[in-house]
């Protein structure tokens, strides 16, 4: 058994080394004529936008920063006599470090406390994301001002997005089955694949564990007919081990603030056309066979129909109901050793599924007459492998990466033909990683093919080949504190959608568009100890031929690339426990993001990338079981195309604030009761993430849950 695990495994390496040569010896001419031209413009830029901010930072903030740390590292507590790494931001997961990178988790308590009826609720506990939605009634994460078709939105590692458009509406995503979230920011591994410029977040499910609570029902009612109820129940043994969740939810819509005045767009104070309903149900069943194997199957529906609350503010605005919203996914996802070897390990994850998607198009705000319809239907298989081999203290990885989706769509107002397109989009990738006693540094590249076969009625296009990297290094000052940098470059190919679509006459098709690639740099410095943690993070991205939309006549956009968009941050995340009963965490993003102009000058201000934006939430228990929660949270400084103006509009910040209130009962040994009422966006404040779509007002809603 060990000599065919030894032969096939050098089979392997020397077929991705072929494929690997014959791809890099084709590019290798051009990336050397061209790419060292980018380099040098990268390095230029770099200097010029980014040290004197950094200057700044340094002279003001960071010497500061490190003095407090310094002091405080004195003063604690000793250290443990036996030397540790304290390289916390390498994720473990199966068994493989994934890399070193800055990585926000949030667990499951933090979860709970949201109160999230969908996954876009949690988007305010992760630092750098602000929540969107659009114009088709999609609520989107964006990280660092990167959309979600540059993020990798993985659950359980299956990507979520269907890659039609690389989106999914996430107040359509259920919570129940989550137990935690890890956000990785900036350019990933090499072993994620491609299209993942801005980062990773990923979703895992919940997991048995014979010390913790496993069951729970949820029943939450509020104003304008919402209701949900939910719960989960996992069992199982050492060896096996299982997971069902169900859910219901169903409101009416929302509240508009009471300063928002437009009754001839929203005649009343009620949001017209923002009704959901969804359900959903989870299951997975975990297999572990000895120490050598382990295997997961689940299967995951959601079923959902929703309305889409028309813009406000323009001549002719979308009147759209979702009658069918439909998402079914089988996973199988595991890792093997291969007999009693355990310096060797095979990560899988394969997964199909279906999505269905029907758009009701009304001529006016009656929505009594239908315009149009809209039938998609999409089949997507997505697959990965990761090979990783342990050398000592070197560890070697291959992956491959790659999806392949069919998406078929129909119109009304064409007599019902049907269209078919089809994307093959594929990863083939190599990583090393060396881990010494207090650095860890990590190489790793990838080959990265996109294909389109089939586009409906429009003229096919050629494949896309191109490449990634990424390299990373981490160094251990001491056992509380690490600085590390990051620099890669990642490719995105376009989308089916931005490509050949309409969308339903809204946009103009651009075959031509090419793909983004992005260059980023980034450090950080981390202090984390028993009670605190403290992370500033300095980055620098560089997109060539970025995607952005322009406003054409006719009312309508058009997707094109920039020559070039380069952008700088800084991110400041703090965590801090001051006793048991209170705790408190803050984080705060500057991005300046601009195009270049056509006389090659960074000018040009781009849509939907707020220069700020900060959150602060302070958590406190009271009284025996009583416990508070303050959320509050600021984007400014961001700008966006508004109906009747050549060019973009500012539009106006906005500071939230939550506030949730419990009480928890022990009410027979193991089972605990809490009540909590919940009151978002106290102070009923009017605002906008993107023009002409007014937000929920003051919301207010109370539940129950029981856990044992």
């Amino acid at each position: 058994m060990k000599f065919y695990f030894n032969r096939n495994s050098i089979f392997i390496v020397i077929i991705l080394s072929k494929i690997a040569w014959k791809y890099l010896s084709v590019r290798l001419y051009n990336f050397l004529k061209f790419d060292v031209i980018v380099g040098t413009k990268f390095c230029y830029l770099l200097c010029l936008n980014f040290l004197p901010i950094l200057k700044e930072l340094l002279m003001k903030y960071l010497f500061s920063l490190i003095l407090f740390l310094t002091i405080n590292n004195v003063y604690s507590q000793s250290e443990d006599s036996t030397k540790t790494y304290e390289l916390d931001e390498i994720t473990v997961k199966s068994g493989i470090i994934l890399e070193p990178k800055t990585i926000t988790e949030i667990n499951y308590k933090e979860i709970e406390k949201a109160d999230a009826s969908s996954v876009i609720d949690l988007g305010k506990f992760i630092p750098s994301v602000k929540v969107q939605t659009n114009s088709r009634g999609e609520s989107l994460f964006f990280l660092r001002g990167s959309g979600e078709r540059q993020i990798a939105l993985l659950f359980d590692g299956v990507p979520m997005n269907i890659p039609w458009d690389n989106r999914i509406d996430l107040s359509l995503i259920p919570t129940d089955a989550i137990g935690e979230i890890t956000v990785t920011k900036g350019i990933p591994s090499t072993v994620y694949g491609a299209n993942t410029l801005a980062g990773v977040i990923s979703i895992n499910s919940k997991e048995y564990n014979e010390f913790q609570k496993n069951k729970k029902f949820v029943a939450q009612h509020g104003e304008n007919g919402f209701k949900k109820y939910s719960g989960y129940w996992i069992d199982g043994s050492e060896n096996f081990s299982y997971l069902v969740s169900m859910s219901y939810k169903n409101s009416n819509g929302y509240r508009l603030p009471d300063a928002y005045d437009n009754p001839i767009a929203n005649p009343s104070s009620f949001r017209i056309n923002s009704f959901s309903e969804s359900y959903n149900a989870f299951g997975k069943v975990n297999f572990d066979i000895g120490d050598f194997s382990e295997t997961s199957v689940s299967f995951s529906y959601i079923n959902s129909e929703k309305g889409v609350p028309p813009e406000t503010d323009v001549s002719n605005p979308r009147f759209w109901i979702y009658p069918e919203w439909q998402k079914s996914t089988l996973t199988i996802n595991g890792s093997t050793r291969f007999e009693n070897d355990k310096s060797s390990m095979l990560v899988y994850s394969f997964s199909g599924s279906k999505f269905n998607m029907q758009i009701d198009q009304y001529k006016d705000i009656s929505f009594t007459t239908i315009d149009d319809i809209e039938k998609d239907d999409d089949l997507i298989l997505n697959g990965r492998l990761i090979y990783s081999k342990m050398f000592g203290n070197s560890l070697l990885k291959f992956s491959f990466n790659g999806f392949t989706t069919e998406h078929k769509e129909k119109f009304l107002q064409e007599d019902f033909v049907e269209k078919k397109f089809v994307q093959n989009v594929y990863s083939i990738g190599a990583e090393y990683e060396l881990i010494e006693e207090n650095y860890t540094a990590i190489v790793g590249a990838s080959i990265d093919n996109s294909s389109t076969p089939e586009t409906g009625d429009k003229p096919s296009k050629d494949a896309i080949t191109d490449y990634s990297f990424n390299t990373a290094f981490v160094y251990s000052l001491n056992p509380r504190m690490y600085t590390q940098i990051n620099f890669g470059r990642k490719t995105r190919f376009p989308t089916l959608r931005e490509t050949f679509s309409g969308a339903l006459g809204r946009f103009v098709p651009n075959p031509d568009l090419k793909s983004e690639v992005a260059t980023t740099l980034e450090t950080s410095l981390t202090y984390k100890d028993n009670i605190s943690q403290v992370n500033l993070n300095l980055f620098f991205t560089y997109l060539q031929d970025g995607i952005v939309r322009i406003s054409l006549p006719e009312r309508q956009f058009q997707r094109v690339n920039k020559d070039a968009i380069r952008t700088v941050g800084v991110e400041f995340n703090a965590f801090h426990n001051f006793s048991k009963d209170l705790f408190a965490n803050f984080n705060f993003t500057y991005l300046n993001a601009l195009a270049e102009n056509e006389n090659g000058e960074f000018t040009d201000t781009l849509e939907y990338k707020p220069k700020f934006v900060a959150g602060f939430n302070i958590n406190y228990a009271f009284y025996k079981n009583f416990n508070a929660v303050i959320e509050s949270n600021f984007v400014g400084e961001e700008f966006g195309f508004q109906e009747g103006n050549e060019f973009i509009q500012k539009l106006p910040n906005y500071l939230l604030f939550n506030f949730r209130l419990s009480y928890l009962f022990n009410i027979y040994k193991d089972v605990d009761l809490q009540l909590y009422f919940r009151l978002n966006n106290v102070f009923d404040k009017l605002y906008y993430t993107q023009w002409s779509l007014p937000e929920p007002g003051r919301q207010f809603w109370f539940g129950t849950n029981i856990e044992f």
